[in-house]
């Protein structure tokens, strides 16, 4: 499967390469008004003066880093005022662009153009930015969402409403379709995984690819049926699995239909003649459906959507608690299909727009001082640590002697 994170940052990398002009511009002034207390002191005085009210301050980006290039272009766009005002206030500041014989020497001062551009590419990179956040430093499985995150995407290079956007998402485009642009550059394990979200399942999927294709496409039939055959593929590898020991305790066919009549009969006090007669047609198709199923994928399809599409759902504990002894099988083909990885970087390369570097202060540590803050680091980032320590036979021995008061003894006989 090829690294989700990686490919957006190249599609992202194909459009920065036009605004480079007007990035620059921005970057330099954040740059001034960062270079010196002095300089920072008159900028702050100037957001004094326009009534900006932040928390924070402008930012410096790593040009290689597009996500810390986004959070500048964010950052500064509030702050536009008051840089409009550094240029009255600070006798310096345009100085700091144009040299003593009249000549440009950097890029800058951004005016209202550079701005116009920097506010419409900041809000376009924003779900490119928030994507490549989940899908690589997310502790959940992220796999379920993301062809409906490459679908927005698609739409987002697609429904472009000015000509500067028209302009960059052209290569972007381009870069996009060289990846995903047909659904068979689209690994099916993540159309699979898309299936197994309770809450999309085939239904979600298909809307999703007539936003592609547009309604009625002999495509969505086809990737629909591909979708489905696969699923079936895999249950039967899964069955054929000798290793596998599944006790395959198979529910009613008709439990799903049971519960729906149990709901109807709940409701149909407060139902009108016809949604009484539809509620029983419901049944009757349900039953019908139910007497045919004889496998894991053709209950769970057959039973009704979750309702829940709030971004806390945890899809793994559905998984556990209703997989297990509704669809067994299936169970465990999720659980291996959500254990998949569509990013393979870490969030800093992912975001690089160039080559891994180890500067010479990493490059002149030795291998056990290396291998000490690795360690280290594994400890800090981790959320869950076990906290509680098992005491071994000798520790509790030992333990004991200390409150019988032999504590000497018992160490004399432990070290010989």
């Amino acid at each position: 499967m090829r690294c989700v994170a990686h490919i957006l940052n190249l599609i992202v990398n194909d459009g920065l390469g036009l605004l480079n002009k007007c990035i620059q511009s921005i970057r330099n002034a954040v740059r001034y008004a960062r270079s010196s207390p002095q300089r920072l002191g008159m900028f702050k005085k100037c957001v004094e003066k326009v009534k900006i009210e932040s928390k924070g301050l402008v930012i410096m980006d790593v040009p290689t880093r597009w996500n810390s290039t986004f959070l500048m272009l964010q950052a500064a766009l509030k702050f536009r005022k008051a840089f409009d005002r550094l240029i009255d206030d600070d006798g310096h500041y345009l100085g700091y662009f144009i040299g003593e014989k009249q000549e440009q020497l950097r890029e800058g001062p951004p005016f209202d153009d550079d701005w116009g551009k920097a506010e419409v590419f900041a809000n376009f990179l924003r779900p490119f930015y928030e994507v490549t956040l989940k899908v690589c430093c997310s502790n959940t499985p992220t796999i379920h969402t993301v062809f409906g995150d490459l679908v927005k995407i698609q739409g987002l290079l697609k429904e472009t409403g000015s000509s500067l956007l028209s302009s960059i998402s052209i290569p972007m485009q381009a870069k996009y379709d060289k990846y995903w642009g047909s659904l068979d550059k689209v690994n099916e394990y993540i159309l699979a995984a898309m299936v197994l979200d309770p809450r999309h399942k085939l239904e979600k999927l298909e809307d999703y690819l007539e936003l592609i294709h547009g309604d009625g496409d002999k495509k969505i039939e086809a990737a629909i049926t591909s979708v489905k055959a696969f699923l079936y593929d895999l249950q039967n590898v899964y069955m054929n699995d000798a290793s596998m020991s599944l006790q395959t305790s198979q529910p009613s066919v008709g439990g799903s239909v049971t519960t729906f009549v149990v709901e109807v009969m709940k409701t149909s006090s407060s139902m009108t003649q016809v949604e009484r007669k539809l509620a029983e047609k419901e049944q009757q198709r349900r039953a019908k459906k139910a007497g045919s199923i004889n496998n894991d994928v053709d209950r769970y399809l057959l039973d009704s959507i979750e309702g829940d599409e709030n971004s806390d759902f945890d899809i793994l504990n559905w998984w556990r608690v209703n997989g297990v002894c509704k669809y067994p099988l299936l169970a465990y083909i999720a659980r291996d299909i959500l254990a998949i990885p569509v990013s393979t970087i870490a969030s800093e390369s992912c975001f690089s727009t160039s080559g891994r570097v180890i500067d010479p202060f990493r490059s002149s540590l030795s291998p056990k001082m290396v291998e000490a803050l690795i360690c280290t680091q594994n400890w800090l980032r981790s959320t869950h640590v076990a906290l509680h320590h098992e005491p071994t036979i000798e520790e509790m021995e030992f333990c004991e002697e200390i409150e019988k008061g032999k504590c000497i003894v018992f160490w004399f006989y432990l070290l010989h």
